[in-house]
């Protein structure tokens, strides 16, 4: 079997967003599947045959991650060529920055008087 992959170390909600020129089997593997998946072992996968490109795949749970682009068999093989890459979570903000906490007063608006 021939195919391209590339590793991503991505976290829960990423994306990988994977490419290619000619339609084909398009997988996303966890390192444990790859590895079952290049020994020519069963294994289980996100993905399967793409018509056409980009195929996005939402990454479920911390990992590394292989996106693979099979390229056919030794004896017939396909001419594809493609790319993966990853997008990273966005997560929802207020202000345009993340929101990693509580939010602080600040101090000059702050009133301690008792009417």
């Amino acid at each position: 079997m021939r195919f391209l992959q590339k590793p991503f170390l991505a976290k829960t909600k990423d994306k990988i967003e994977v490419t290619f020129d000619k339609p084909t089997k398009v997988l996303l593997l966890e390192s444990s599947q790859f590895s079952r998946y290049k020994k020519g072992h069963t294994y289980q996968y996100r993905g399967g045959e793409a018509e056409q490109s980009p195929v996005t795949f939402t990454v479920p749970f911390e990992a590394t991650w292989h996106a693979v682009i099979e390229k056919g068999s030794y004896s017939h093989p396909l001419d594809v060529t493609g790319n993966a890459k990853l997008i990273p979570h966005r997560y929802d903000t207020l202000n345009g920055s993340e929101q990693t906490g509580a939010a602080k007063r600040p101090v000059d608006e702050y009133d301690d008087t008792l009417d």
